[in-house]
């Protein structure tokens, strides 16, 4: 295992160097020096827009990131997390902020107090800000500015711990700095048609200023660079100027978040930083400026299902389901670029060969505004379904306005026929599977109204004549399943395999009747995402993708029981195993992310 770990990290440096070079990061004719690493995380999550907003302190020697479940105080000397200064004092510690030269607020739990916490000559001391607010201190952390993450239009509130103003200003929070002497805050605001505004607040005189709009910034939680003499800002945009909605949706806009240095007297912006990747997250600290750099590669890939090696076969593409003839295999093609998230996911298409080589060009198979799951073909290759949040226009955000979140049907071999819109009530919908009659749909969604991450299963029978929806189920989940992300049907239809969340990396995989009766729990595993599973043609086993080590692998495990074998030893990541239909071939995602802390003087 340790020999694998060095070849992926290998890879990942190797790809970072060539990343670097073809990007005009070293230095040029204008002599700047390269940008150093500091910092490396290595990532095997899939989630689309799952990197860590990156917070640098001010004497550069920290660096704070939260991910999806927990977070980390690392140090930039060493590289290692810092767990008994992050927990000191602390039940538990969900976020950090740096306020003050080597002082630290955390949010969390201490005894019966809950929320954030200031460090004072005594320990820790609460203070009455919202339990979920983005907090920001000044260098010398004798203020603070905050906004709440839940309603990030509800205003910024900016002075000490013990007195200040909430300042409100048009559009959603998403990024707070105190300027250079620490008299104001810089913020960026974004509105509903997707451009951003730079102000400037300053609590003295109760002004809020604009510095410049129409900014083409990441709708999150953005890090803010101020130059030390206060001139200059830093900020992450995909463009110089406004954003283009329309090519939020287009898979491969060169729509990449630079760095970009912005004049704070006449609003002009330059990009110093710039590659075929993101930048993000820029900072301004001991006359260096520090950002963070996101390498991913991806690809659909296969192996034989008795294990083996592992052959990519088509590159920036993931989630793979294959044709009934087992000659095609369909996809969804993007670029991860973090300024759109998953707007511009498509679906796509390729022939394979006996080898599972690629044997034809890609061909989109389902295109349209805002994401697309890949289309899973009805056993008689008539149909595709498949997840869309198809929106009528081109929306900014994932979850703007007019956005759908639901299961569609299509005519396979007609891409101009129309898609019939299956349900109406989704939130959070995985992809759809079809049962061996075809005469079913399965899919995991949230519920609107209930807990957010926990999923449950609808079943959709369907008119194969026509597709039209006879009934709709909610499946009879067994109590011990807390959310089942992801489901598969058994060959003979008579049962079903769920990955069930258990909750943090906890993952189990059930087997369960299709009426919901005689739950059989197979196997307790570690994930960090959606693993996926998928039934051999013969109905004997289960194959899966779970935790090995530091990376996500390929298990296979008897539908009577026993002790998992593991299928694959790849130094990428693989998840959604999908087995073809004449159970020789699985085919998966192949995944390597990587986000590394950069330095450069200014």
């Amino acid at each position: 295992m340790a020999r694998q770990g060095s070849t992926l990290m290998r890879r990942i440096l190797i790809l970072l160097a060539l990343v670097i070079v073809a990007a005009g990061l070293l230095p040029g004719d204008d002599k700047k020096p390269a940008p150093a690493v500091v910092y490396q995380r290595d990532d095997n999550t899939w989630f689309e827009g799952d990197w860590s907003h990156v917070v640098i302190s001010q004497d550069a020697e920290w660096a704070d990131y939260a991910t999806r479940t927990d977070v980390h105080l690392v140090s930039l000397q060493n590289g290692k997390d810092d767990l008994s200064r992050l927990g000191a004092g602390l039940d538990e510690t969900n976020d950090v902020a740096f306020c003050g030269p080597g002082q630290l607020a955390r949010r969390g739990k201490q005894g019966s107090q809950e929320g954030w916490l200031l460090p004072d000559d005594h320990g820790l001391i609460a203070i009455s800000i919202p339990s979920d607010a983005a907090l920001t201190c000044s260098s010398d952390g004798k203020s603070i500015a905050y906004f709440s993450e839940s309603k990030r239009g509800d205003g910024i509130v900016v002075g000490t711990p013990n007195s200040n103003k909430n300042f409100r200003y048009k559009g959603e929070v998403a990024g707070l700095a105190f300027n250079s002497d620490n008299t104001g805050v810089y913020a960026v605001l974004i509105t509903e048609d997707g451009a951003s505004s730079l102000v400037l607040i300053t609590p003295a005189d109760g002004q809020v200023k604009q510095i410049a709009d129409d900014l083409d910034m990441n709708n999150g939680n953005n890090s803010i660079g101020v130059s030390p003499d206060g001139r200059h800002i830093y900020l992450a945009l995909a463009s110089p100027g406004a954003p283009d909605n329309k090519a939020r949706h287009q898979p491969n806009a060169s729509r990449w978040l630079a760095i970009y240095e912005l004049d704070v007297t006449n609003g002009t912006r330059q990009p110093i930083i710039k590659s075929d990747e993101d930048n993000y997250d820029p900072t301004a600290a001991r006359g260096s400026l520090y950002w963070t750099h996101f390498v991913r590669h991806k690809a659909i890939a296969a192996f034989p299902a008795s294990g083996g090696a592992v052959h990519e076969i088509l590159e920036n593409a993931e989630l793979p389901l294959w044709s009934p003839d087992g000659r095609r295999i369909a996809y969804i093609f993007n670029r991860d670029r973090m300024a759109d998230g998953p707007l511009p996911m498509d679906d796509g298409i390729i022939d394979v060969d006996n080898e599972v080589r690629r044997a034809s060009q890609p061909s989109v198979i389902v295109a349209g505004y805002h994401e697309d799951f890949t289309p899973a073909f009805s056993p008689d290759g008539r149909w595709i379904a498949f997840h869309s949040h198809r929106s009528a226009t081109p929306v900014p955000f994932y979850e703007s306005p007019g956005s759908t979140d639901d299961v569609y049907l299509r005519l396979a071999a007609d891409n101009s026929a129309p898609e019939i819109r299956l349900t109406d009530f989704g939130w959070e919908t995985g992809p759809a599977f079809w049962s061996p009659d075809g005469r079913k749909l399965m899919f995991s969604s949230w519920v609107k109204g209930g807990a957010p991450g926990i999923d449950k299963v609808w079943v959709l029978t369907l008119d194969p004549a026509s597709g039209r929806v006879l009934s709709r189920n909610l499946f009879p989940l067994p109590a011990q399943i807390r959310s089942a992300q992801w489901t598969a049907w058994s060959p003979n239809g008579k049962e079903v395999a769920i990955e069930d969340n258990e909750g943090g990396d906890k993952r189990s995989l059930w087997i369960v009747g299709i009426d919901g009766s005689q739950p059989q729990k197979l196997a307790d595993y570690r994930s960090t995402t959606y693993g996926g599973l998928d039934w051999m043609p013969d109905g004997k086993s289960v194959v899966y993708s779970a935790l090995s080590g530091d990376r996500m692998q390929i298990f296979s495990i008897a539908r009577s029981g026993g002790a998992p074998r593991q299928l694959t030893h790849d130094s990428g990541n693989l998840f959604h195993p999908k087995v073809s239909p004449d159970g020789l071939w699985i085919a998966c995602t192949r995944m390597i992310k990587s986000e590394q802390i950069l330095r450069r003087p200014l």
